[in-house]
Protein backbone atom coordinates (compact mmCIF):
# COMPACT_ATOMS: atom_id res chain seq x y z
CA UNK A 1 0.00 0.00 0.00
CA UNK A 2 1.08 3.56 -0.55
CA UNK A 3 0.85 6.37 1.97
CA UNK A 4 -2.30 8.40 1.68
CA UNK A 5 -2.22 12.19 1.49
CA UNK A 6 -3.30 14.19 4.52
CA UNK A 7 -6.20 15.74 2.62
CA UNK A 8 -7.62 12.36 1.62
CA UNK A 9 -7.05 11.01 5.12
CA UNK A 10 -9.00 13.92 6.58
CA UNK A 11 -11.78 13.30 4.09
CA UNK A 12 -12.00 9.64 5.00
CA UNK A 13 -11.80 10.21 8.75
CA UNK A 14 -14.33 13.01 8.61
CA UNK A 15 -16.73 10.51 7.12
CA UNK A 16 -16.64 8.80 10.47
CA UNK A 17 -18.18 11.78 12.21
CA UNK A 18 -20.62 12.97 9.58
CA UNK A 19 -24.20 12.50 10.66
CA UNK A 20 -27.10 11.41 8.49
CA UNK A 21 -28.35 14.35 6.47
CA UNK A 22 -31.11 13.05 4.26
CA UNK A 23 -33.93 14.86 2.54
CA UNK A 24 -36.38 12.37 4.03
CA UNK A 25 -36.40 11.72 7.80
CA UNK A 26 -35.13 8.31 8.86
CA UNK A 27 -37.79 6.45 10.76
CA UNK A 28 -38.89 2.89 11.51
CA UNK A 29 -35.40 1.59 10.82
CA UNK A 30 -34.81 -2.16 10.67
CA UNK A 31 -31.47 -3.62 11.88
CA UNK A 32 -29.88 -3.13 8.46
CA UNK A 33 -31.03 0.47 8.19
CA UNK A 34 -29.58 1.26 11.61
CA UNK A 35 -26.11 0.51 10.25
CA UNK A 36 -26.44 2.99 7.39
CA UNK A 37 -25.42 6.65 7.50
CA UNK A 38 -26.03 8.93 4.52
CA UNK A 39 -24.94 12.45 3.65
CA UNK A 40 -26.70 14.32 0.87
CA UNK A 41 -24.24 17.17 0.34
CA UNK A 42 -26.34 19.47 -1.80
CA UNK A 43 -29.78 20.04 -3.19
CA UNK A 44 -28.82 18.85 -6.64
CA UNK A 45 -31.21 17.59 -9.26
CA UNK A 46 -30.20 13.94 -9.50
CA UNK A 47 -32.34 13.56 -12.61
CA UNK A 48 -29.85 15.78 -14.45
CA UNK A 49 -27.33 12.90 -14.44
CA UNK A 50 -27.64 9.88 -16.69
CA UNK A 51 -24.38 7.91 -16.57
CA UNK A 52 -21.94 6.71 -13.94
CA UNK A 53 -18.63 4.95 -13.71
CA UNK A 54 -17.50 2.65 -10.90
CA UNK A 55 -14.14 0.83 -10.71
CA UNK A 56 -13.71 -2.94 -10.57
CA UNK A 57 -11.93 -2.72 -7.20
CA UNK A 58 -12.50 -0.85 -3.96
CA UNK A 59 -10.29 1.79 -2.43
CA UNK A 60 -8.79 0.38 0.78
CA UNK A 61 -7.75 2.88 3.42
CA UNK A 62 -5.89 1.71 6.52
CA UNK A 63 -4.92 4.69 8.65
CA UNK A 64 -2.43 6.66 6.55
CA UNK A 65 -2.06 4.06 3.79
CA UNK A 66 -4.22 3.28 0.78
CA UNK A 67 -4.44 0.67 -1.92
CA UNK A 68 -6.91 -1.31 -4.03
CA UNK A 69 -8.82 -4.46 -3.15
CA UNK A 70 -10.82 -7.01 -5.12
CA UNK A 71 -11.68 -9.67 -2.56
CA UNK A 72 -14.97 -11.52 -2.94
CA UNK A 73 -16.80 -9.20 -0.54
CA UNK A 74 -15.39 -6.17 -2.37
CA UNK A 75 -16.75 -7.40 -5.69
CA UNK A 76 -20.16 -8.14 -4.13
CA UNK A 77 -20.19 -4.61 -2.71
CA UNK A 78 -19.31 -3.00 -6.06
CA UNK A 79 -21.80 -5.12 -7.97
CA UNK A 80 -24.66 -4.28 -5.62
CA UNK A 81 -23.98 -0.56 -5.77
CA UNK A 82 -23.95 -0.69 -9.56
CA UNK A 83 -27.17 -2.72 -9.72
CA UNK A 84 -28.98 -0.25 -7.48
CA UNK A 85 -27.86 2.71 -9.58
CA UNK A 86 -28.91 0.93 -12.78
CA UNK A 87 -32.27 0.09 -11.21
CA UNK A 88 -32.63 3.81 -10.44
CA UNK A 89 -32.27 4.69 -14.10
CA UNK A 90 -28.53 5.38 -14.46
CA UNK A 91 -26.36 3.78 -17.12
CA UNK A 92 -22.96 2.34 -16.25
CA UNK A 93 -20.18 3.37 -18.61
CA UNK A 94 -16.39 3.18 -18.68
CA UNK A 95 -14.36 5.91 -17.02
CA UNK A 96 -13.06 6.92 -20.44
CA UNK A 97 -16.63 7.53 -21.68
CA UNK A 98 -16.90 10.77 -19.70
CA UNK A 99 -19.59 9.72 -17.21
CA UNK A 100 -21.76 12.24 -15.39
CA UNK A 101 -21.04 10.65 -12.02
CA UNK A 102 -17.96 9.07 -10.47
CA UNK A 103 -18.70 6.39 -7.87
CA UNK A 104 -15.94 5.50 -5.42
CA UNK A 105 -16.49 2.42 -3.23
CA UNK A 106 -14.12 2.03 -0.28
CA UNK A 107 -13.33 -0.21 2.67
CA UNK A 108 -12.02 1.78 5.62
CA UNK A 109 -10.02 0.54 8.59
CA UNK A 110 -8.95 3.01 11.24
CA UNK A 111 -6.94 2.09 14.33
CA UNK A 112 -5.71 4.45 17.00
CA UNK A 113 -3.86 3.55 20.16
CA UNK A 114 -1.69 5.20 22.74
CA UNK A 115 -1.26 6.13 26.37
CA UNK A 116 -2.93 8.81 28.44
CA UNK A 117 -1.49 10.09 31.74
CA UNK A 118 -3.41 9.41 34.94
CA UNK A 119 -2.64 11.04 38.25
CA UNK A 120 -3.94 10.42 41.77
CA UNK A 121 -7.29 8.68 41.36
CA UNK A 122 -8.31 8.95 45.02
CA UNK A 123 -9.45 11.69 47.31
CA UNK A 124 -10.17 10.98 50.97
CA UNK A 125 -12.33 13.70 52.55
CA UNK A 126 -11.38 12.44 56.02
CA UNK A 127 -7.93 13.96 55.69
CA UNK A 128 -9.07 16.96 53.72
CA UNK A 129 -6.26 16.85 51.19
CA UNK A 130 -4.96 14.80 48.36
CA UNK A 131 -5.09 15.09 44.63
CA UNK A 132 -2.55 16.13 42.06
CA UNK A 133 0.28 17.01 44.38
CA UNK A 134 -1.55 20.23 45.13
CA UNK A 135 -2.39 22.03 48.35
CA UNK A 136 -5.38 21.78 50.60
CA UNK A 137 -6.62 20.44 53.89
CA UNK A 138 -3.86 20.99 56.44
CA UNK A 139 -1.62 22.76 53.99
CA UNK A 140 -0.18 20.15 51.68
CA UNK A 141 -1.19 17.36 49.36
CA UNK A 142 0.07 14.01 48.26
CA UNK A 143 2.57 13.93 45.43
CA UNK A 144 1.75 10.95 43.22
CA UNK A 145 3.80 9.44 40.43
CA UNK A 146 2.26 9.65 36.98
CA UNK A 147 0.48 6.54 35.72
CA UNK A 148 -0.38 5.75 32.12
CA UNK A 149 -3.47 4.01 30.81
CA UNK A 150 -3.33 2.29 27.44
CA UNK A 151 -6.19 2.72 24.98
CA UNK A 152 -6.91 1.19 21.60
CA UNK A 153 -9.68 2.03 19.17
CA UNK A 154 -10.49 0.21 15.94
CA UNK A 155 -13.23 0.85 13.41
CA UNK A 156 -14.02 -0.81 10.10
CA UNK A 157 -16.70 0.28 7.68
CA UNK A 158 -17.81 0.44 4.07
CA UNK A 159 -17.89 3.81 2.37
CA UNK A 160 -19.20 4.97 -1.01
CA UNK A 161 -18.95 8.44 -2.53
CA UNK A 162 -20.56 9.96 -5.63
CA UNK A 163 -18.92 12.96 -7.30
CA UNK A 164 -20.25 15.25 -10.02
CA UNK A 165 -18.11 14.97 -13.17
CA UNK A 166 -20.65 16.80 -15.28
CA UNK A 167 -20.02 20.14 -13.63
CA UNK A 168 -16.30 20.35 -12.90
CA UNK A 169 -15.43 23.52 -10.98
CA UNK A 170 -13.15 26.24 -12.34
CA UNK A 171 -10.28 24.88 -10.24
CA UNK A 172 -10.75 21.46 -11.86
CA UNK A 173 -12.40 19.77 -8.88
CA UNK A 174 -15.35 17.39 -8.83
CA UNK A 175 -17.85 18.14 -6.08
CA UNK A 176 -19.01 15.28 -3.89
CA UNK A 177 -22.81 15.32 -3.97
CA UNK A 178 -23.63 12.20 -1.94
CA UNK A 179 -21.91 9.64 0.24
CA UNK A 180 -22.81 6.83 2.61
CA UNK A 181 -21.25 4.61 5.25
CA UNK A 182 -22.12 1.14 6.53
CA UNK A 183 -21.01 0.35 10.07
CA UNK A 184 -21.57 -2.36 12.65
CA UNK A 185 -21.05 -6.06 13.16
CA UNK A 186 -21.04 -8.52 10.28
CA UNK A 187 -20.84 -5.89 7.54
CA UNK A 188 -18.16 -7.81 5.64
CA UNK A 189 -20.20 -11.02 5.46
CA UNK A 190 -21.25 -11.69 1.90
CA UNK A 191 -24.75 -12.61 3.04
CA UNK A 192 -25.18 -9.17 4.62
CA UNK A 193 -23.66 -6.90 1.98
CA UNK A 194 -26.57 -7.09 -0.47
CA UNK A 195 -29.23 -6.06 2.04
CA UNK A 196 -26.99 -3.37 3.57
CA UNK A 197 -26.30 -1.73 0.22
CA UNK A 198 -29.99 -1.97 -0.65
CA UNK A 199 -30.74 -0.13 2.60
CA UNK A 200 -28.54 2.78 1.47
CA UNK A 201 -30.56 3.29 -1.67
CA UNK A 202 -33.88 2.63 0.05
CA UNK A 203 -33.13 5.60 2.30
CA UNK A 204 -32.03 7.70 -0.70
CA UNK A 205 -35.21 7.58 -2.75
CA UNK A 206 -34.26 10.89 -4.42
CA UNK A 207 -31.15 9.35 -6.00
CA UNK A 208 -32.79 8.50 -9.32
CA UNK A 209 -32.31 9.44 -12.97
CA UNK A 210 -36.02 9.38 -13.74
Amino acid sequence: MKRISKSLLLLVLSAGIWTACERDPVKDLDPNDSKVFITNHSNVDYKAYKTFSIPDSVLIVENDRSGRGAAVQDLVYIDRIAKNLIANGYTRVARTAKPDLEVTPARISYTQSGYVPTYNPWYDPYWGYGGYGGFGGIGYGYGYPMFYNYYSYNENYWYVRIADLKNISSDNKANVIWDAQIRGEGIYQESQITSLVDAIFAQSSYLKAN
